[in-house]
């Protein structure tokens, strides 16, 4: 089981047999309400993945029923090892995985995890994709069996996850996960896309607005690639999640950058993008977004939307702050 197909052709070059579930459900964007009837979660998924990735409703509400219902079925395996890495794309939708089999408590002979957050000779790990067949054989002889500590600590985490507060995520930071060690990190990544309490920014807005400051003008694809391996500090963004972000900027009523005129007919990689005045006087932290944008959006379970009290990342004090207003 893999939150992606980046090393399914790898593991049969490697001499791997079994079924592949590739379970892709990228909780780290968007809503993630509690886990009641499952057809109300999955439609709620799947309007937004439709809406932020730009595929039809029809396509993802397939794909996540197809693969949700793999994931019900795969008790009846003999064995199901579990493959991710450290990020919070990964971690999020391990702790779905775990809180599952914690939920349903029927489980295949052998549950087993891989999960790593580097690998020998590799200077910038960003995920399993980058490693060889023979690499992912050597990991294959270091999977370990799933818990119970560890069934319990995703379950806790995928409560937290879609909780209308962060602070049942922050008091699982404050543990940091001796169970799951790149879990703490992950979760603490997550919550820094909340708006910063400074600039009104999350930390994927704020990074991507310091590329463009120092390049000026840059295609959408090259912001995208220096923002993965040299600007974030946990990268887990895909290129079509990445555009969902830069899409909700340039849609606001403030946008703080624009495509330039010559390159607005090109497919979004090659759109050139650069900062507007808003976005030069938010790098100077001369403004708050939270302040000025009309911003509707989720992080799991937590509704931000402007007008309303909304939770903010104060990164001075490392923790998330309910703020009722920011003008008084």
């Amino acid at each position: 089981m893999r939150c992606g197909s980046d090393i399914q052709n790898k593991l049969a070059i490697a001499g791997f047999c079994g079924d592949f579930l590739e379970f892709t459900d990228p909780y780290c964007q968007g809503p993630v309400p509690l886990d009641t009837e499952q057809s109300q979660f999955l439609n709620t998924r799947a309007t937004f993945i439709s809406q932020a990735y730009g595929i039809t409703f029809k396509d993802a509400q397939n794909r996540l029923e197809r693969e949700y219902s793999q994931l019900h079925r795969s008790h009846e395996y003999e064995r199901v090892v579990l493959w991710f890495e450290h990020d919070s794309y990964d971690q999020l939708i391990l702790a779905r995985v775990l809180h599952h089999f914690w939920k349903h408590q029927s489980f295949p002979q052998r549950l087993e995890l891989i999960c790593i957050d580097s690998f020998p000779g590799i200077q910038r790990f960003v995920g399993l994709g980058q490693l060889s067949s023979e690499a992912l054989r050597i990991l294959w002889e270091r999977r370990r069996p799933i818990t119970r500590d560890r069934l319990e600590l995703g379950h806790r985490v995928w409560l937290a996850l879609s909780a209308a507060s962060p602070q049942a995520l922050m008091q699982i930071v404050n543990t940091q996960t001796p169970e799951l060690p790149s879990m703490a990190k992950a979760l603490r990544r997550h919550l820094q896309e909340l708006p910063w309490i400074d600039n009104g920014l999350s930390l994927t807005q704020q990074l991507t607005l310091e590329i463009l400051k120092d390049f000026k003008a840059i295609a959408a694809d090259q912001l995208f690639t220096i923002l993965v391996l040299e600007k974030e500090p946990l990268p887990y963004l895909g290129d079509s999640m990445y555009w969902y972000v830069l899409s909700q900027m340039l849609q606001s009523n403030y946008p703080p950058l624009e495509i330039t005129i010559e390159s607005i007919n090109q497919p979004w990689p090659k759109r050139v993008l650069q900062l507007t005045e808003i976005g030069q006087a938010l790098v100077r932290k001369q403004l708050n977004w939270w302040e000025i944008s009309n911003s509707d959006r989720a992080v799991g379970g937590i509704h931000l939307m402007s007008g309303q009290p909304v939770w903010m990342w104060d990164e001075l004090r490392n923790q998330p702050i309910l703020q009722s207003s920011l003008l008084s």
